[in-house]
């Protein structure tokens, strides 16, 4: 139905704005289309990906019921069209929120097998093998995403997923560097200006740390450590020590 894939697109443009209003304008557009056509299973992945942003960046203070939704519309994506991989991708990253980093993965490798060129699925696999304390192969998996899309909407967050890896790995310097190209890219949020105070007061730079701090403050006064870890649920507890203490430091 050329009307659902109209609002499907339309959808994706406000999506990737990563704000409350693009989100909430998004999720509408792919109900739009799901009306239009309830078979059209990326208008499920797109409702599925709006209540991933909703829960992960916590925009209407209940992330339980959006993590559900999440993983709701992910399941009716693939039962629609196993073989999309934007439908594998929602399916699972759907696991982060619930702290189930390596179910998830089979997934992320099913997207990029089924679409070696999607550099979303390879962002995602990187995101989740930082988490999991794999940053060689986070970083790696960064490269590709970034040489497949080098303008992509999400590549604030594939810079920040990198300065995260060097992070893990405890190399402050480097983890700085591209912790400050990721918050300075568009449609980069608060939890991107996070990593950057992060990265920052490990690399011993307070003045750098307290301007991300600031800018963090002005777009979401009540960011916390509890917001930041329900996002980035590290595995190893030698990884979250080290950020949970950087980040009282800065304040949080």
């Amino acid at each position: 139905n050329l009307d659902a894939w109209g609002h499907y697109h339309l959808g994706l443009q406000q999506m990737y704005r990563f704000s409350k209003e693009g989100n909430e304008q998004a999720a509408g557009q792919f109900q739009k289309a799901v009306m239009q056509d309830p078979g059209f299973a990326r208008a499920h992945a797109g409702l599925s990906f709006t209540s991933f942003q909703d829960a992960f960046v916590n925009y209407n203070g209940n992330p339980g019921a959006a993590t559900e939704a999440a993983r709701r519309f992910a399941e009716r994506s693939i039962e629609l069209d196993p073989l999309d991989p934007f439908s594998n991708l929602v399916m699972g990253r759907s696991f982060w929120l619930r702290g189930e980093l390596e179910l998830g993965l089979d997934w992320l490798d099913r997207s990029i097998a089924l679409s070696p060129n999607y550099a979303h699925g390879h962002y995602a696999h990187a995101f989740a093998d930082m988490l999991s304390s794999r940053e060689n192969t986070a970083r790696a998996y960064v490269d590709t995403a970034c040489q497949l899309s080098p303008l992509d909407p999400m590549v604030y967050a594939m810079h920040s997923t990198r300065a995260m890896s060097f992070i893990v790995d405890g190399d402050y310097e480097t983890a700085a560097k591209w912790a400050e190209v990721g918050a300075r890219s568009p449609n980069s949020h608060f939890l991107i200006g996070m990593i950057a105070v992060l990265a920052h007061s490990l690399n011993r730079a307070p003045e750098k740390a307290l301007f991300w701090q600031r800018n963090v403050a002005r777009r979401r006064p009540d960011a916390n450590q509890g917001h930041f870890f329900k996002s980035f649920p590290f595995t190893d507890p030698e990884v979250r020590h080290r950020v949970s203490s950087a980040l009282t430091l800065s304040g949080y």
